[in-house]
């Protein structure tokens, strides 16, 4: 009798303790569930804005040499009427053959312009050299984080005209510099050659579930 009582108070106790276990490890797992809905809700909030978005429709996108000519110096490419707005430097090689060409300006034209050397310091030898560009799309952006988070320009997507237009272009791939955070304040230049439609009304940025929208001027 004394031993059938002993076995019953041990398996009472035994059913006593693993019910205990499994309220100890549902209370633990509802307080790391709470902790972690807690830290998530402490967690600031990103925030941006486009300052300003320009379009223009006839910028030089590329400029090739056509003839790399002789004599030159290192000096200023710009377009022969001298309107429009596009600046470019080159180098030249070891015979003064023009051999590598920068775009400082863009410019905006409604056809490719006649591109030509700045004979300004250059030699009264030098000639030969041509040129030819193609032109396109070319958007201008200032962008600013306004919030406490800092956001990784690849976690950042671009859109035109809600994306209908063109397939949406990633933030790292068409800002100047060579940094891969947007940090807290930073206003970053965008530079975006688009080869799609004709012109575009809007663009948005999205990141991190949030979406701002500006009107192309």
């Amino acid at each position: 009798m004394g031993g059938s009582v002993g076995i019953g108070a041990l398996i009472v106790g035994t059913s006593l303790m693993l019910v205990f276990a499994l309220a100890v490890q549902s209370l633990d797992s509802r307080m790391e569930t709470s902790l972690e809905v807690i830290e998530e809700a402490g967690e600031p909030i990103p925030s941006f804005q486009i300052d300003d978005a320009t379009l223009w429709e006839g910028a030089v996108l590329t400029v090739t040499v056509a003839t790399n000519g002789s004599g030159y110096l290192d000096g200023t490419l710009v377009e022969q009427s001298g309107s429009g707005g596009f600046l470019g430097t080159f180098t030249v090689d070891a015979a003064g053959g023009i051999e590598t060409v920068t775009i400082t300006s863009r410019g905006n034209y409604s056809s490719p312009p006649t591109l030509i050397v700045d004979t300004s310091g250059q030699p009264l030898t030098s000639t030969g050299a041509t040129f030819t560009s193609d032109i396109g799309n070319f958007i201008y952006s200032n962008l600013t984080n306004t919030g406490p988070v800092t956001i990784k320009n690849r976690e950042a997507w671009l859109f035109l005209d809600g994306g209908t237009a063109v397939e949406p272009s990633n933030l790292g791939s068409v800002t100047s510099g060579t940094t891969t955070h947007w940090y807290p304040g930073e206003t970053i230049q965008l530079e975006w050659a688009e080869d799609g439609a004709t012109t575009y009304d809007r663009i948005s940025l999205t990141s991190n579930g949030l979406t701002m929208v500006n009107t192309l001027a």
